[in-house]
């Protein structure tokens, strides 16, 4: 495990904190993860991500095994010994837990929590997660707090997998290799600019069920939700600016991968160009926080401003950027 490169939702966390262990796996990362999408539904007034696609159950470089509790339990009846066998065989683990028994100061916390590695003589597990902290992070669980904080999840408690539920094992397949494909970084970016997505129209049907926007698009769509929460009429979230920040890490990594292996010409100083923007996602992310503390109505006049000035930036570079790629 390293501490990944984006931390906005615990799926992606966890999975570019395994990938980052294998220098093979760069061309995938880079080919993907260029549109976001912004959901609105009735209990996220504004839910963003990066666009479906590529979930990491369609990863060639990671293998998944879901298993229901009960095929679980038939195995092994001892969950701590399951988990060890498991983590012997390669196998990362990925299921909902209840939180309470080992961070303070709840009562009742379902969550998602990511297993990585064991120590048999001091009976504890390693594991990633969010709530340690606040912050994604690695922390130690012992057998007896995890065996209660396993069986403890029941019922719709168990909401991984679209409510299916169970145990996810999660392996490294590194017997597949990936063609890297810059017309598909070109569509994307084109998407991403006119606000569109580019991805087959029934695809995008199965993901979404609630009204999106995409791109460049989700800005104005932001700016509507701080305008709700300055008038009191929607409760502020820093999630969605956080995935801003997480999205302009990626570019800035993008950038020089596409130039070293020849799909961008040289002496653009788009890095230049996106680390401004990534400074001021920064910010807004950062002061957004501050007015969830103090609700300073200004607060949120600041951010509308830094958002429409790193917009209208972050479309010139992306405009840079696609006519200066190299697509043969």
């Amino acid at each position: 495990m390293q501490h990944p490169i984006i931390t906005s939702w615990q799926w992606q966390a966890n999975s570019f904190a395994v990938l980052a262990n294998y220098p093979e796996t760069e061309p995938w990362m880079m080919n993907h993860f260029i549109q976001l999408q912004l959901t609105s539904s009735p209990d996220w007034s504004s839910y963003v991500d990066f666009y479906r696609t590529p979930t990491f159950e369609f990863c060639p470089w990671l293998f998944h095994q879901h298993l229901k509790r009960e095929t679980v339990r038939y195995f092994n009846e001892d969950i701590c010994s399951f988990f060890v066998d498991c983590i012997n065989l390669n196998n990362y683990i990925y299921a909902v837990f209840d939180h309470a028994y080992f961070v303070q100061g709840h009562d009742r916390l379902p969550h998602d929590l990511f297993i990585y590695g064991y120590d048999q003589e001091r009976q504890v597990f390693h594991a990633a997660d969010f709530t340690f902290t606040g912050k994604y992070s690695f922390a130690e669980v012992s057998f007896g707090q995890l065996k209660k904080a396993y069986y403890a999840i029941e019922g719709d408690e168990d909401w991984l997998f679209s409510g299916k539920g169970g145990v996810s094992l999660i392996s490294f397949n590194d017997s597949l290799g990936y063609d890297f494909n810059i017309s598909n970084v070109a569509a994307q970016l084109e998407g991403f600019l006119t606000g569109h997505n580019h991805f087959e129209k029934s695809r995008e049907m199965t993901y979404r069920m609630n009204p999106c926007v995409y791109g460049l698009e989700i800005y104005s769509k932001l700016i509507e939700n701080l305008l709700k929460i300055q008038d009191k009429e929607a409760e502020a979230d820093y999630r969605p600016f956080h995935v801003l920040c997480d999205h302009k890490a990626l570019m800035l990594r993008r950038i020089p991968f596409l130039e070293q292996n020849g799909y961008l010409k040289p002496g653009t100083n788009l890095l230049e160009g996106y680390q401004s923007i990534e400074n001021d996602a920064l910010l807004c992310r950062n002061l957004l926080i501050k007015y969830m503390k103090t609700n300073e109505s200004s607060i949120i006049d600041k951010i509308i401003t830094i958002i429409r000035k790193y917009r209208n930036k972050e479309a010139e570079q992306i405009e840079i950027l696609l006519s200066n790629l190299v697509i043969s």
